[in-house]
């Protein structure tokens, strides 16, 4: 799949100069910083607050001392407010959200770019059949709990013709419910666990009816909801309001919603809709090409390093 930088970069012709780093912070000869997972930079749960705040102290002294502007992108729900995330808040210049719906610490310091479709990234993929009655779900190693819920509550769901397909890297957390289901419902049930290649992702959301997505929580699964909604593949995620916003966006019959832990109800309940529903030919993903989105990002770096400017300069 794509990743979040490729959105950022946009379709290549820019006349951004672009550098990429992980790990601890160093400081940067660059007008702009961009920070989508500040966490990891501060050392997440691994790090006592006073070691947070020491590392948050450091990033925001290189880049007042030096100039420059400091983005941040918000991503579902808010960090811990400690003082560490206080003074981040504080010296950030400006938010970035990928929906209408998250919330920053400042609104007037926010900008929404939405999140890119992969239409263009898969163009010329060989694609598959749609298998009627099949569901999907692609889990993420590390993230077992993703196909955990379907995986329960599959074997006890109404919709006759049913059949749920598991694919993805292995994840032991998992593995003995997949082991039993598969085991106890051979024709319904079946598996993949392994590294697929975009090629075989693509075929393998393409053989779905609905795509189950569990949680939609980090840049991951933001990536991996765009995909299918590129493959013109609907989706069953929980509900709330970026998801509600989102379902709007794209069109009747494309986002399906639950609430709560994902049960067998709320599956035949999307099936049902969903097989209901006079939707459009492909979801509506307008602006939300890549070369839109880099320019979108380009804007906002630009108007945040001419702002830090001046203020520098004065």
């Amino acid at each position: 799949m794509t990743a979040y930088v490729d959105q950022i970069v946009g379709d290549g012709i820019s006349e951004d100069e672009f550098s990429f780093f992980m790990g601890s912070y160093r400081p940067r000869e660059v007008d702009v910083v961009h920070f989508y997972d500040v966490a990891g930079f501060l050392g997440g749960r691994r790090r006592t607050s006073e070691e947070r705040f020491a590392a948050a102290t450091e990033i925001v002294e290189d880049v007042r001392s030096r100039g420059i502007a400091l983005i941040r992108t918000v991503i579902g729900s808010p960090e811990r407010q400690d003082a560490a995330a206080a003074l981040l808040d504080q010296a950030t210049d400006r938010f970035v959200v990928l929906d209408r719906a998250t919330p920053t610490p400042d609104p007037q310091r926010t900008t929404f770019i939405p999140h890119a479709h992969h239409r263009e990234r898969f163009l010329g993929y060989p694609r598959g059949e749609k298998v009627p009655g099949r569901l999907l779900c692609i889990a993420r190693a590390g993230v077992g709990r993703s196909a955990e819920g379907p995986l329960k509550t599959f074997s006890v769901t109404d919709t006759p013709g049913l059949s749920l397909r598991v694919v993805g890297e292995e994840d032991p957390t998992i593995a003995s419910t997949l082991s039993r289901a598969v085991r106890r419902n051979r024709e319904a049930v079946s598996s993949r666990t392994e590294m697929l290649s975009d090629a075989e992702l693509i075929r393998e959301i393409d053989g779905a009816e609905l795509v189950i997505l569990p949680e939609v929580e980090s840049l991951n699964d933001m990536g991996l909801l765009f995909t299918v909604l590129s493959m013109d593949r609907p989706v069953l995620m929980p509900d709330g309001p970026a998801a509600r916003q989102l379902a709007e966006d794209v069109g009747a019959g494309w986002v399906m919603r639950h609430s709560g832990p994902i049960t067998a109800e709320s599956v035949d309940e999307a099936v049902g809709a969903l097989r209901k529903s006079s939707r459009s030919e492909r979801p509506n993903l307008e602006g939300r090409d890549i070369s839109s989105t880099g320019e979108s990002y380009a804007e906002v770096y630009r108007e945040a390093k001419n702002r830090t400017a001046s203020v520098y300069r004065s």
